[in-house]
């Protein structure tokens, strides 16, 4: 990872469709129906931004898929912070794709990198800053071209109600595409689209559907704890869930248990799941569950995150 980042520089028409797609984490199935969704085909073009095979359930078969479409003239493949090739079913062709794979790509109007930039200048950029730099967005200047990143679950910049849509920042000009997938219990595969001017965006899960059986009205979305502000301490439990104090603001939330931890610190922490959000819903309607507890789930709406009460599960 030493050493100055690579650089592809592309051309994108402007009529011309683009579909960026970041952190596949070797979810092949999810990453072919998310292609589907979004009707690629050849007129297109795709960037996947790095992070494409490991800690998902097909990363062999991820790994093979992306490098035989990577053949095409239309798909462009950057390298990620996982995708360093260390693994039993790596053989030396393999590797070597690996290795060559740029860090930046750039196009008239656009940069793509997995992780970020420190600063406007791509050719001071360090390789492992592009592949590694947590928390991007809210350490960034403003830059010229838009930015797009993936590698910090876009729920890591939601204070106040998780969610995990693409972030376009227009002050920053960046735009966070990575929705957790795979990392995040209430994760999904993002696919960004660029089309001339127009930004849009689809995704896919791996979550059940199930149709809600009590209406309720939004609440909250006060806090959702982050990944950089998770420290909590534990005020009582209730089954499968805890009541807990956020450290930082002194909120008390209901958690999952599956979410707490410790970590090497010996900090209590909360991983996901973790806010005062309340969906608003309507009898009949449908959400992806996250969690399920006897009085209430933990749910997904149109890639907005947070509390359902039900009846029963």
């Amino acid at each position: 990872m030493d050493g100055l980042a690579k650089i592809k520089r592309i051309s994108i028409p402007v009529e011309k469709r683009v579909i960026c797609v970041s952190d596949i984490h070797g979810e092949l199935d999810l990453f072919k129906k998310l292609l589907d969704k979004v009707n690629f085909c050849n007129e297109d073009m795709l960037i996947l931004l790095g992070d494409l095979y490991l800690k998902g359930n097909q990363c062999y078969d991820t790994l093979k898929f992306c490098i035989d479409i990577s053949k095409n003239s239309n798909v462009h493949i950057l390298r990620g912070n996982c995708d360093w090739g260390e693994d039993d079913y790596i053989n030396d062709t393999d590797m070597q794709w690996l290795m060559e794979l740029p860090h930046i790509i750039e196009a008239e109007e656009f940069v793509f990198v997995h992780s970020g930039l420190t600063s406007k200048n791509l050719a001071e950029q360090k390789a492992e800053t592009c592949m590694k730099y947590d928390d991007f967005m809210n350490k960034a200047t403003v830059f010229d071209k838009w930015i797009v990143a993936g590698h910090w679950p876009t729920t890591n910049y939601c204070v106040n109600i998780p969610c995990n849509n693409p972030i376009v920042n227009e002050q920053k000009r960046i735009i966070a595409i990575d929705g957790g997938n795979v990392l995040k219990a209430d994760g999904q595969l993002n696919a960004f689209i660029i089309q001339g001017n127009c930004f849009s965006h689809m995704y896919m899960d791996n979550l059940p559907i199930i149709k809600i059986n009590k209406a309720q009205k939004e609440s909250g979305g006060s806090l959702s704890i982050t990944w950089l502000d998770r420290f909590i301490e534990i005020v009582k439990e209730d089954g499968d869930l805890c009541y807990v104090k956020h450290i930082h603001t002194g909120k008390i939330l209901v958690v999952p248990k599956s979410q707490i931890w410790t970590d090497s610190d010996g900090n209590t922490c909360v991983c996901d799941l973790a806010t005062d959000y309340y969906l608003p819903c309507h009898i009949g309607e449908t959400v992806s569950l996250v969690e399920a507890f006897p009085n209430r789930i933990f749910a997904k709406m149109n890639g907005t995150c947070g509390w359902i009460m039900v009846e029963d599960v």
